[in-house]
This record gives structure tokens, sequence and C-alpha cells, in this order.
């Protein structure tokens, strides 16, 4: 049955969030009445993690060309930061959750989202689903920043 070509289709899009369609359910990081979004990678909404995707690639591109280079022998731990992003692109929150066991390279973290702002504002598309995505990654320094999706 899998080769028929609605099997198919259902197959490909498997996982895709179409807008304006009514889903049996919603998907776990949109509540009624909640306009905030936990992007920690398993988001179905394809402009949210295009969107997602922007904020990494900046983040990862300066982190490098700005000589931002953290070489930590000493972090035996990759930190996971959570930075909360309102519709305009500026800074909601920046929370560790958890540690690189460092503070001074908690700190450096920190700082460096805050140099990095001025984000990119919302797509019409999101922002007329979200007031604030908050981005869970962990931070890994080997060969520049990495910013990855934790496992689950």
């Amino acid at each position: 049955m899998a080769g028929l070509p609605g099997n198919r289709a259902r197959e490909l899009l498997r996982g895709v969030t179409i807008p304006n369609v009514d889903a049996a359910g919603l998907p776990r990081e949109r509540s009624a009445g909640n306009r905030r979004v936990l992007a920690d990678g398993g988001e179905r909404d394809a402009p949210l993690r295009l969107y997602v995707d922007s904020v990494r690639q900046k983040l990862e591109r300066n982190a490098v060309l700005g000589g931002a280079r953290l070489s930590l022998r000493d972090v035996r731990i990759d930190p996971l930061v959570s930075v909360s992003l309102r519709s305009d692109g500026s800074i909601d929150e920046i929370t560790i959750v958890r540690s690189s066991g460092r503070a001074d390279v908690d700190d450096a973290v920190r700082r460096f989202v805050r140099l990095n702002a001025r984000y990119a504002a919302f797509p019409p598309n999101v922002a007329a689903n979200f007031d604030v995505i908050e981005i869970r990654r962990l931070w890994r320094f080997v060969d520049g920043l990495k910013l990855v999706e934790e496992m689950r």
C-alpha cells in the first residue's frame, strides 16, 4: 500500500504543519491563547523552523568572523542555552538551562548573544502566530561555535 500515490503523499507530508488546516490536535508548542513557542528542534511549523535556523546561522557565523572562538579545553559540558526573542527581533530573555560548569563561559555566552542583538524581526507568517520564540540549543565550541538541537 505504501506505493500508492495517496499513501506516498501522506508519508511525505508527515510532520509538516499546513496553515489554516485544523489538525486532530495542536502541536505541543502551541496552546490556546499562548503566543509563546519553545523551539527546541521538534517544531513542525516550516516558517518558524526557517526563522530559528536563520538565528542559529547568524550566531555561528559571527562567532567565527568576530574572533569569538572560545577554545575551551576545560569545559566538559556543552551549555544548554535558551534565548527568547520578541517579534521585533529584540531579546526577551537569555537563560542558561544547563551550565558549562564555568561561570566565565556562561557569562561569555550571555554577552555574545547580546553583542549580536537586533536579530531579524519575525516574518509576517510567524508574527501572526507568535509574540515570543524561545530558541533552546546546545552550544558546542569545537572549531568555532555550533548550535545543535538537544537529543531526546
